[in-house]
């Protein structure tokens, strides 16, 4: 029991609290600084490792913002998954989240249980070692869930562990939702690439970064090759599967600080912060061979397509001026890839002066 104001457990007691509303703000500020969906979960998953004595953390949320299921992130923590794990679903309408919705607060596998009996997804966290449920939730309502592996010292979790989580799960919430919102309005939904004002956004503040710090930054131009042509014999709905394609190899061989962008109709482009010539060039290639050896759905229920790439790359100089400035050697390294014969990567390099 906490004693009177002087009681060195009373004392002991407040200087907790203070040190875990610190952190809370602390937590809060470094949420609400990114709009950016993996930072934030790999955030969220180590806040929670960092925080609360355990070894794995993973979270369930949404893959689309329109999903009636939840699905593990691939960034989860400690957990020993075997590959169909990995894959098993949470529906939004499940039994367990509509009775975490009405709770809203970190709870203990058996002690849903004991309220709300078991249920396929209860058994399934349970299995996989989750020992904490903690519904995210935004406006009162829950759009993701945290689970929590037992604690290092395998004791129970306290009172303040449950308030912290439930604190954190209201931040990492609203977290989670501004950024789905914001990803809504900078993400072609078709291909899953950002859209070209956000291409030119990141790409203007990834050409002053190499102005004040002299660093390296390639750009790379791709065009399906004869893209009108398999229009017009396949039909756009073919059309429409051979960019999904295309587009998911540009994600594949992306690395993670690099843009990856739908410019304008069959036309992707990619902006790697860090990288020369020598890299994007080779980076272009890599992309080019993933195209090149991909089997492509037919959704008329024919034979499978396979289709190619040129592509232009080129890279930052001192002397650009703008977006437009690097964007043109790019391009006239893709017209040049194209009237080349097609299927191959082009550099863009300084003409020769006579």
């Amino acid at each position: 029991m906490i004693g009177k104001d002087n009681d060195p457990l009373m004392i002991e007691y407040y200087e907790k609290k203070i040190y875990d509303q610190k952190q809370l703000l602390e937590i809060s500020k470094a949420l609400n600084s990114t709009l950016d969906y993996k930072y934030l979960i790999d955030a969220i998953l180590n806040i929670c490792l960092a925080q609360l004595q355990t070894l794995s953390a993973a979270i369930f949320l949404a893959p689309e913002a329109d999903s009636n299921y939840f699905e593990l992130e691939p960034s989860f923590k400690g957990f020993d998954l075997a590959e169909d794990d990995a894959g098993f679903r949470i529906k939004t309408d499940a039994p367990l989240v509509t009775f975490l919705e009405t709770k809203l607060k970190a709870m203990t596998p058996d002690q849903v249980e004991e309220s709300m009996g078991l249920s396929p997804e209860l058994e399934f966290l349970r299995r996989i070692g989750g020992d904490l449920i903690i519904p995210l939730n935004a406006k009162g309502k829950v759009n993701g869930l945290l689970l929590l592996g037992e604690k290092i010292t395998m004791g129970e979790w306290m009172e303040e562990d449950r308030d912290f989580l439930t604190t954190l799960s209201t931040l990492a919430g609203i977290a989670v939702e501004n950024s789905r919102l914001y990803e809504l309005a900078t993400v072609d939904m078709m291909t899953g690439l950002k859209v070209h004002h956000y291409f030119q956004t990141k790409l203007k503040e990834e050409m002053e970064r190499c102005r004040k710090k002299r660093t390296n930054l390639a750009l790379l131009f791709t065009d399906v090759d004869n893209f009108k042509k398999f229009n017009d014999t396949h039909g756009h709905q073919a059309g429409d599967q051979v960019l999904i394609e295309v587009a998911a190899r540009l994600i594949q061989c992306a690395g993670k600080h690099d843009i990856a962008a739908r410019y304008g109709g069959e036309e992707f482009c990619l902006v790697m912060p860090g990288a020369d010539l020598k890299r994007g060039f080779e980076m272009g290639e890599r992309l080019r061979k993933a195209v090149e050896a991909a089997s492509i759905p037919n959704p008329n229920g024919g034979p499978d397509f396979q289709v190619t790439l040129s592509i232009g790359v080129s890279e930052f100089w001192a002397s650009d001026r703008n977006n437009k400035d690097l964007i043109e050697r790019a391009d006239k390294a893709l017209y040049e890839a194209k009237h080349s014969g097609k299927n191959r990567t082009v550099s863009f390099q300084i003409p020769v002066q006579n």
